[in-house]
């Protein structure tokens, strides 16, 4: 089902961006990519004339953040995995699967998001993919 997909630290938006497939499948897909390295940010905003662009980081999730109900997240920063680990066990957001860059392959993100009521269903190139077990 389409819905909003959230990128966060989504580097040039090119390699091995999610929400690119995603906007090419369906555009149904509303796609917002969170980037603070001027050089990526340009890349993005060439590359990606659809994708919604937010300069800065995204590791504290207010109100209007939360209030997008992003349908999935991925990130390729600790800082914003933090946040979104955050976000949902405060319950300000619940998306249906996260998809988080682990370099080190440490168990932490996943002890954390069992916690929360999600499973890791992949592991892809030290990018971890979760799915929440209740939707």
């Amino acid at each position: 089902m389409p819905g909003r997909m959230i990128e966060l630290a989504a580097g040039d938006g090119l390699v091995g961006s999610l929400g690119l497939w995603l906007e090419g499948v369906d555009p149904g897909w509303q796609v917002e990519a969170w980037e603070s390295r001027a050089i990526p940010k340009d890349s993005i905003r060439r590359n990606r004339p659809n994708t919604h662009l937010h300069g800065g980081r995204l590791t504290a999730w207010s109100e209007m953040e939360a209030s997008l109900s992003p349908v999935g997240i991925t990130t390729r920063g600790a800082r914003e995995a933090a946040g979104v680990c955050r976000a949902i066990r405060q319950g300000m957001i619940r998306p249906k699967f996260l998809g988080l860059w682990n370099p080190t392959q440490r168990s932490l993100w996943e002890r954390r998001l069992r916690r929360e009521g999600y499973r890791l269903e992949m592991v892809y190139h030290r990018m971890e993919f979760y799915r929440c077990k209740a939707l």
